[in-house]
């Protein structure tokens, strides 16, 4: 199967001044795409799951110190207070699991406040469930993080729908992540793109 390069979708306009939150699984390119926006737009850059490590535990040894949803509550509470130190812009980037708890609990509501606070944008490497999974697992698995196929198969499309429908804008691009940064100055931040490509 043929798959568009970038597919854009803008479900809301960014407006001057709104903090991006880059949303998405592990494995799409959000931390890279992330270090290129804040590099070209000069803004400071969060990326939460190096927040979490710097200032609390590397994440792995703490779920397993702990649990997973006591990572997710100590993740969400850091989440909130970096997003409520924030004076100006910034791409903020949020971790796998951001937004993918049960919508009825005060996790999900939590995130999808901050993320509402600002501009949410998706990362995907296509709309297809069937391919996005098998480029987003092959990924996964390459990381080192002694992760299963069935596991990262099976979460990963229980929580593509939840990706799908969240977000102000989603991007599908199986391009570089530099060219997704390029793509969403051009599509984002159209009013700013000027000052990025005289």
């Amino acid at each position: 199967m043929q798959i568009d390069a970038t597919e854009i979708t803008l479900r809301r306009t960014w407006q001057e001044g709104q903090t991006i939150f880059l949303l998405g699984p592990g494995g799409v390119g959000k931390s890279t795409v992330g270090r290129v926006l804040a590099e070209r737009l000069g803004w400071p850059l969060i990326d939460l799951d190096n927040e979490f490590c710097d200032r609390i535990d590397l994440i792995g040894n703490f779920i397993s110190a702990n649990s997973y949803d006591t990572y997710r509550q100590r993740n969400l509470a850091l989440a909130k207070r970096l997003v409520g130190e924030i004076t100006r812009p910034t791409i903020f980037v949020t971790p796998s699991g951001f937004l993918t708890a049960s919508k009825e609990s005060d996790d999900y509501l939590d995130s999808k406040e901050l993320v509402e606070s600002g501009y949410g944008i998706v990362l995907l490497p296509t709309s297809d469930l069937q391919l996005a999974t098998s480029i987003v697992v092959e990924r996964q698995l390459k990381r080192g993080f002694n992760l299963r196929r069935e596991t990262e198969e099976r979460k990963f499309k229980e929580r593509f729908p939840r990706y799908t429908a969240e977000g102000d804008a989603i991007i599908t691009s199986i391009e570089a992540p530099p060219d997704i940064a390029e793509a969403i100055l051009a599509s984002v931040f159209k009013r700013l793109s000027s000052e990025f490509n005289p």
